[in-house]
């Protein structure tokens, strides 16, 4: 008992601190206390250290030493870290520093609905002088004068007012009917000004002098008492009631507060209150920020009767979609109701409140029946700790142990082959099916959302979170990645307790896979501050390193396969104002940007790209525009960085950025946009490429399209995959036909072969047409471009697996999705028909091409994107009209069964199939 006597007293004091030289600090020190309380000074000093220990007084240590209450200091003047500090200056130093959180941002929606009423109380309370007049608008119970005090508090946290200002509030309302009376309250009154006046008396604008005056339902003001206070703005002088020659001045900050329409104010009122504040009501801030309110009541109920509250989870389900007429005031009575009628209700050998429907206000079960549908008697509750500023899902328990038994399970998985009893890709593959149980356990089990809140608002958050990397981005997501990510922030323990040598190898698990699952792990990066911003949480290295895992067994959302682009420009705000201005233009967020302070130098910008680079992918190349430095000097320092082509364009405008940018809209490779750069007067361009090892690479290529070339490349890579390293990449036919081993592949890789459906032509590369493969005749091939990088029977192997994938049903039926015996029927039909036009058999090599590109070319006539450009078509036409017409005949079976028409185009490139390119 003695020690909150003593804990109270120290409390009293400390709300009178201020940080000046006049301060007495005597009554806080050790000696002055023990003759308060008549105590030893050792008992008392014993009793004080230990309150130190606990955080609840802070330690001046100065000779002699002084205590602080620390709650009280931290809401007069900001948040601290420690408990003790050396002297005063460096306890008013330490706030300084770490005053980030104002009392602003501790309220409900401070970042979300309430951002932009902030910032214009903040523009009222900072004008010069003395700040401006406010009008906060709002229906009741949306929280006015809790604004109107948190006002104040900041205005004393930010020194602009003496720490013992007053304050006073003062409802107009209830004097609305008595404007003598109400006029008497506000401005005094001499002795005689009415009936009753039998005294001289001060009014609230001279009692708050200095300080705050919140005067709320102000509209109850009558014509002549709104007249006397915008005078008072006007000039800062009032008579009193019944006073006509003494003016009086006084120096007061003025919120004013209504519920009804500004239509009932008089012009000249309004025009001295030049900023007014629409509050939203509870429905209008979102059921994010209802549900924050809802749990803040109940941990304030937690509070005050020092019990936990178990609230079961369709309570807050109905609390959370009850439409609350009278605002936050409402729903806070609701809730205090609630834990009243469940107190009461409580039996005597318990110490825990439980709050069911049942104890909710009968009114709700009137107006609101719908809400009641559904009732699951064992749905799970929500526990409020009185000294707990969380709130623990007592369901969630067996969920948050089964995320933390796959953790250790994949933790005890990469420990077998971190000590080589397994090989990595045993311990990969077992991690990966740990993780795809898990995720399906947590998609299906996971609380349906329309019957839970927080599950309803996870969902949502993530939603426009990927919708908005979709549409700015370019980065696609799965939706069963969207679901697992879901159900693990809902589910997601709080605490691992990992042992030291756990904590070693889950750092080097972190770090294996940041570099195996690179791609998703980036993802991730870019991922995870819309997450914590969305949903208000901290995501920490286990969450990266599950939620990367969770995204490895889906469907990978991928980027569009364009070049990124960078403007680094020195000063403030320059490249991001020009990247700002193209991205909107160009209604794609195609620039990120690096602003740089003038004195910045080449290894400033050297440092700030390495950091880019790691957490950016470049394999399609990077165009940086640069306002100045030496661009050689840059790239030399980041050469080992780079995954792609590299393109410098020095002084930066927001034209040259704007051409650019709309190449990469385009797809233009780096290789294309530093033609297009050269082509006319344009600053210094230099393009760079990588100096780092190649890797062996295999390019895919078909004359009709890339699509076809994407579908090789997907058929190759699955014979080869699980045996050789080595990258399968699909290019245009026409470019690698034009260019040569100019294209950007042969600069960036070490090319092995080419294979399509026709030859580009390139000496210094092996081709393999894709006939070849299908008929077997390229073995021989497959062996002699292989021995660089396998042995013999790696080579077999391989050799067997593109014999099963490179079967015809097998490439037809992965090029196109139509019924592929059908279609090869068809096809074959209309071959014999060519044969007995042409008079001759048709080769098989010829024979296999043609069913190739004849599939493909149904499809796309049924998917009416043909092929409409053929070279030097007008004289191809005029030249070969026998064999149009003849192809035409033959194929006419796929035009009937499919209800397509050749066009000439696509006549053409079967014409080059049967005689020749």
């Amino acid at each position: 008992m003695k020690k909150e006597l003593i804990i109270d007293y120290i409390k009293e004091a400390t709300q009178a601190f201020l940080f000046h030289d006049e301060y007495d600090l005597s009554q806080l020190q050790t000696n002055v206390i023990a003759h308060h309380f008549s105590m030893e000074r050792t008992s008392i000093s014993r009793i004080l250290n230990d309150a130190v220990k606990e955080g609840l007084l802070i330690k001046i240590n100065t000779r002699p030493v002084y205590f602080l209450h620390k709650s009280t200091i931290e809401n007069n003047f900001g948040m601290i870290q420690e408990n003790e500090y050396k002297n005063i200056e460096e306890l008013k130093n330490s706030l300084t520093r770490h005053q980030t959180k104002t009392v602003f941002q501790e309220i409900i929606g401070h970042d979300k609905s309430l951002k932009e009423v902030i910032e214009q109380m903040k523009t009222a309370i900072f004008y010069p002088e003395n700040g401006l007049p406010i009008m906060l608008i709002g229906p009741t119970g949306v929280g006015k004068t809790h604004l109107a005090q948190l006002m104040y508090k900041y205005i004393k946290n930010q020194n602009l007012i003496l720490r013992d200002a007053p304050f006073h509030i003062f409802n107009c309302a209830q004097y609305a009917n008595n404007p003598e009376l109400l006029s008497s309250h506000l401005f005094g009154h001499a002795k005689g000004a009415y009936t009753g006046a039998d005294k001289d008396k001060s009014g609230l604008l001279e009692r708050a002098d200095q300080g705050v005056l919140f005067l709320d339902e102000v509209h109850c003001l009558s014509r002549e008492g709104q007249e006397k206070l915008f005078t008072f703005m006007d000039q800062g002088t009032f008579s009193r009631l019944g006073e006509n020659d003494t003016l009086r001045k006084a120096r007061v900050r003025l919120i004013f507060a209504t519920t009804e329409s500004l239509s009932c104010f008089l012009d000249t009122f309004l025009r001295r209150i030049p900023i007014k504040v629409t509050i939203p009501s509870l429905e209008e801030r979102g059921t994010q920020e209802k549900n924050q309110f809802i749990q803040y009541f109940f941990m304030e109920e937690s509070k005050l009767f020092q019990l936990p509250i178990e609230v079961s989870n369709k309570t807050i389900e109905v609390l959370n979609h009850h439409e609350y007429i009278g605002n936050i005031g409402e729903c806070k009575n609701i809730i205090k109701y609630t834990c009243g009628c469940a107190y009461a209700n409580k039996t005597q050998d318990t110490d825990i409140i439980k709050v069911t429907i049942n104890d909710l206000p009968k009114e709700i079960f009137k107006k609101s029946p719908h809400l009641f549908d559904n009732y699951i008697p064992h749905e799970g509750a929500y526990v409020f700790q009185p000294d707990s500023k969380t709130v623990a899902s007592k369901n969630n328990e067996r969920q948050k142990g089964r995320i933390r038994n796959s953790f250790f399970n994949c933790l005890n998985y990469f420990k077998n082959a971190d000590d080589q009893t397994w090989q990595e890709d045993v311990s990969h593959q077992k991690i990966i099916e740990e993780i795809t149980v898990l995720m399906d356990h947590l998609i299906f089990k996971r609380p349906n959302n329309n019957m839970n809140i927080m599950m309803e608002i996870t969902i949502n958050s993530l939603q426009k979170t990927f919708r908005y990397l979709e549409t700015n981005y370019n980065m696609k997501y799965d939706g069963n990645f969207l679901y697992a990510v879901a159900s693990y922030l809902f589910f997601k323990p709080v605490v691992l307790h990992l042992s030291e040598q756990e904590e070693t190898l889950f750092h080097a698990m972190c770090h294996y896979y940041e570099h195996k699952l690179k791609r998703e792990y980036l993802y991730v990066l870019k991922l995870k501050p819309f997450i914590e911003n969305g949903l208000d949480i901290k995501l920490d290295d286990f969450d990266t390193l599950l939620i990367t895992l969770f995204l490895s067994t889906t469907e990978m959302p991928h980027h569009q396969n364009r070049a990124k682009a960078m403007i680094i420009a020195h000063g403030y705000a320059t490249a991001s104002s020009i990247a700002n201005v193209c991205n909107r233009i160009l209604r794609s967020n195609i620039y990120d940007s690096m602003d740089m302070e003038i004195e910045a130098t080449s290894t400033d910008i050297i440092e700030k790209l390495q950091h880019y680079l790691e957490l950016n992918e470049t394999v399609n190349g990077l165009l940086i525009f640069i306002d100045m430095g030496s661009l050689n000097l840059i790239h030399d320092h980041i050469q080992e960085h780079i995954d792609g082509p590299l393109l410098f364009i020095d002084q930066v405008t927001t034209m040259t950025a704007l051409e650019a940018g709309q190449y990469i809209m385009n797809g233009f490779t780096i290789n294309d946009i530093a033609i297009k750069m050269k082509q006319v007067d344009k600053p210094k361009i230099n393009l760079f490429y990588p100096k780092k090892k190649k890797e062996f690479a295999i390019i895919t290529s078909c004359f009709t399209g890339i699509g076809t070339a994407t579908q090789i490349e997907d058929l190759l890579t699955e014979s080869i995959k699980d045996d050789i390293a080595i990258k399968i990449i699909s290019h245009d036919f026409e470019r690698l036909k034009h260019n040569g081993i100019q294209e950007a592949p042969f600069q960036l890789y070490d090319v092995l072969a080419i294979v399509g459906t026709e030859n580009p032509n390139i000496p210094e590369i092996n081709f393999i047409p894709l006939e070849d493969i299908i008929s077997g005749k390229g073995e021989r091939d497959v062996f002699r471009i292989f021995e660089k990088v396998a042995d013999a029977e790696t080579i077999r192997r391989v050799n067997d697996k593109i014999i099963i994938n490179f079967s015809l049903n097998r490439v037809i039926d992965s090029l196109t999705i139509l019924d592929t015996d059908k279609l090869i029927k068809s096809v074959e039909k209309g071959i014999v028909q060519l044969e007995k036009k042409l008079g001759k058999k048709i080769s098989n090599d010829k024979k296999i091409s043609l069913f190739v590109h004849v599939s493909c070319m149904v499809e796309r006539l049924i998917r009416l994107s043909p092929i409409e450009e053929y070279p030097n078509q007008l004289q191809f036409e005029q030249a070969h009209t026998k064999e149009i017409t003849m192809i035409k005949n033959a194929f006419s079976v796929l035009e009937s069964n499919y209800c397509v028409q050749l066009n000439i185009p696509e006549i053409g490139y079967i014409y080059n199939i049967i005689f020749g390119y």
